[in-house]
């Protein structure tokens, strides 16, 4: 595809092309893989007692109150529990659209900020066929959802100051937009437009840009918007809500970290180069292309410095938390994603192609040694492996695309070659779903749950590890209680019973004639450690996906 093929096209059709390319991407198979836990089954779980408790304003789960995350993505999902029931692809179906959405503001953002077609499909391209915008269409998370209107807010703004006309109606949209983001997130849906958009004014000497009446009628518009809720629900639960959603979800995070191995200072950094992937070998060429545009004071400085301070902005809010996870920098790709396209198109346009062939050359030789690795592995650890014929698959896959990229290098197809390189992603959803079967008892309760269900029919309480009770709730609508010896409890309040010491576990034993487990093998080393000597008798029944049930009766 020419450049000329792309200036010939309408928006329409290119926008077309990206809708299909990211339904592929983010959502064909949404429903092929069972709700997993932790994470999935929380918010599904939380729509589906939503809905049964009728309660449309206050997220439910544990059929307790909870405020972990604010009320527009259990909407959402209520919204598909209470039409579609609580199924996979209903579930995932709005992170999904999200994602495609997202797509499509990012080539819009694009288009405003260079003007080039080519770079605006190439930056649609490169954002839906990365892995981690893969990865959070695909999951149950508010993130996808979040990130959408960050970036729309932040697209909004840029749409308003390089118009005169439309500049009062895009602050009043940007703030409306602030607004949602805040009831999908919480306070970082306006912190991290605002300092988008403080660090650009500022970098343009036009800060003065905020003072104009369309601020505050936007301002009103986000109150409007974002308080509503937050004052119900303070209103409702006081004290409550202020521990759980205020000090624990705002203030806690930035304090304590939830995942300690990730409080370090390179991890964000780590992230926003492998998580473009397959596109982090064009990192540094396009990073010296950017660097090249500031030195020689080129007209490109400017959308430039809009995108580093969109990067920035948000980093520089995330980094000093002390909990860290991929979701809290991903409002960041959008802006990697125009980068990246911005030094594709220029690489392509100038004729200086050497560089992209490098990147090209490179990529082959990593697709062909993570081939070689998998049929390595594949024969060393065949025992442990349930279907070995899907890692040769992978592998083949990998070593066929791997020689495509090459021959498109040598005919100097660059075009060609670059589009190749969404085809990883393909192989890797490929992959993914011919090894469902063997991954899914891994990743998912769903199998247990089953299992136990044609065991024990009775409304007794099961005993979980920590790891699994949002899953085991989702699947069995079991009461459940909790075994993690020596452990500190969940991060956010969850109202279950947490035995984190023997004569916990010997107290609730003693509740019931007979007690089912579902537990992790840890748990039931220690179940049989705390029950020697006791007046019980622990029979394993069946295990899978290192899951296991224990019948644990009274003598």
């Amino acid at each position: 595809m020419a450049d000329h093929y792309f200036e010939k096209t309408s928006h329409w059709k290119l926008l077309g092309i990206l809708a299909a390319l990211s339904y592929i991407f983010l959502m064909l198979g949404n429903g092929l893989v069972s709700l997993t836990h932790p994470d999935e089954v929380f918010y599904v779980q939380t729509a589906k007692e939503m809905v049964a408790h009728n309660s449309w304003w206050t997220p439910i789960i544990f059929d307790w109150p909870h405020f972990e995350k604010p009320i527009f993505c259990f909407w959402l999902l209520a919204l598909s529990v209470k039409f579609f029931g609580p199924v996979p692809f209903a579930a995932r179906f709005w992170p999904a659209l999200f994602g495609i959405i997202g797509v499509g503001v990012t080539y819009w953002t694009a288009w405003m900020l260079f003007g080039r077609k080519r770079l605006a499909f190439l930056a649609g391209l490169v954002l839906s066929s990365s892995f981690i915008y893969m990865a959070l269409s695909r999951a149950v998370l508010t993130d996808m959802v979040f990130s959408v209107w960050v970036a729309l807010a932040i697209a909004l703004f840029y749409w308003g100051y390089t118009g005169q006309r439309r500049r009062d109606i895009a602050v009043i949209l940007c703030a409306a937009v602030c607004g949602i983001a805040v009831l999908t997130k919480g306070a970082l849906g306006l912190f991290f437009p605002a300092a988008v958009i403080l660090i650009f004014l500022i970098y343009k000497r036009d800060v003065g840009f905020l003072v104009r009446p369309s601020v505050v009628i936007g301002g009103c518009l986000f109150l409007a918007i974002a308080v509503p809720w937050h004052w119900l629900m303070y209103t409702w639960y006081g004290n409550q809500f202020l521990h759980e959603y205020v000090y624990n979800v705002h203030i806690r995070r930035v304090l304590e970290a939830e995942h300690a191995r990730l409080d370090n200072w390179y991890f964000y950094l780590g992230l926003m180069v492998a998580g473009i992937f397959p596109w982090s070998f064009f990192w540094p060429p396009a990073g010296y292309l950017v660097w090249k545009q500031f030195r020689e004071k080129t007209a490109q400085r400017g959308p430039l410095f809009f995108l580093l301070a969109w990067i920035v902005g948000v980093y520089m809010l995330v980094q000093p938390a002390h909990s860290k996870l991929a979701s809290y920098i991903f409002p960041v790709f959008p802006a990697i994603a125009i980068i990246l396209a911005f030094y594709l198109d220029n690489a392509l346009e100038s004729g200086r192609r050497r560089v992209l062939a490098v990147c090209g050359y490179l990529f082959a030789g990593l697709l062909a040694v993570i081939a070689f690795g998998a049929i390595v592995a594949g024969h060393i650890y065949k025992s442990f492996i349930p279907d070995p014929a899907v890692v040769y698959v992978f592998a083949a896959l990998l070593f066929v695309l791997a020689v495509v990229v090459v021959i498109l290098n040598r005919r100097r197809d660059y075009v060609r070659m670059i589009f190749a390189h969404a085809g990883l992603t393909t192989v890797l959803l490929v992959m993914i779903f011919l090894a469902r079967p063997a991954m899914e008892p891994w990743v998912s309760c769903k199998g247990i749950s089953d299992t136990f269900q044609t065991i024990d029919r009775s409304d007794s309480t099961v005993l979980t590890s920590k790891f699994y009770v949002r899953g085991i709730r989702f699947y069995t609508d079991r009461k459940v209680a909790v075994i993690d010896i020596n452990g500190e409890g969940f991060f956010s309040p969850h109202p279950v019973p947490f035995f984190n010491t023997d004569q916990k576990v010997l107290d609730f034993l003693a509740t019931q004639p007979v007690t089912y487990a579902i537990v992790k093998e840890g748990n039931v080393r220690d179940l049989k450690r705390i029950i020697a000597g006791q007046p019980y008798r622990l029979r394993e029944l069946q295990g899978t996906g290192g899951k296991y049930i224990l019948r644990i009766e009274k003598i």
